[in-house]
């Protein structure tokens, strides 16, 4: 699959939800094309952020995030922060939201995690502080 260079916006719905994107640094990996490598998590009032680390076939690491709240939450947000600075300001926040207590950024829609770059995800559902993971 073709790597789409630079950065790009992209806004289009999924199944579960909705997402709304600025300009970031998106590519054509998707996670059938890469290798799961690590995982990052954070957790705070019963839910769980996950930042998930995939090599992909030009060596680069590339990320996603996935939210899974607790029993009793609902409308869930998840979404990556991308900064060129060591995380001093980010940009590209990706959202993808949904009904239910869990959701996760596009598996066709990886983010580009190398140098400069430094890749979070955060996440919220239903009036629970948002909680991030640290910079990867």
């Amino acid at each position: 699959m073709k790597k789409t260079v630079g950065r790009i916006a992209i806004a289009f719905a999924v199944a579960v939800g909705g997402l709304v994107a600025t300009s970031g640094t998106a590519n054509a990996y998707g996670t059938g094309d890469c290798s799961y490598s690590k995982q990052r998590t954070a957790s705070g009032s019963g839910d769980s952020v996950i930042l998930q680390i995939w090599r992909c076939p030009d060596g680069h690491d590339y990320a996603k995030g996935i939210i899974s709240g607790s029993a009793n939450a609902s409308r869930a947000r998840v979404w990556m922060d991308d900064s060129i600075n060591g995380g001093r300001s980010w940009t590209a926040r990706q959202y993808t939201t949904s009904s239910s207590r869990s959701t996760q950024t596009p598996q066709n829609n990886l983010l580009f995690d190398g140098s400069p770059h430094k890749v979070r995800a955060c996440g919220d559902t239903s009036g629970h502080r948002t909680i991030c993971t640290a910079w990867y």
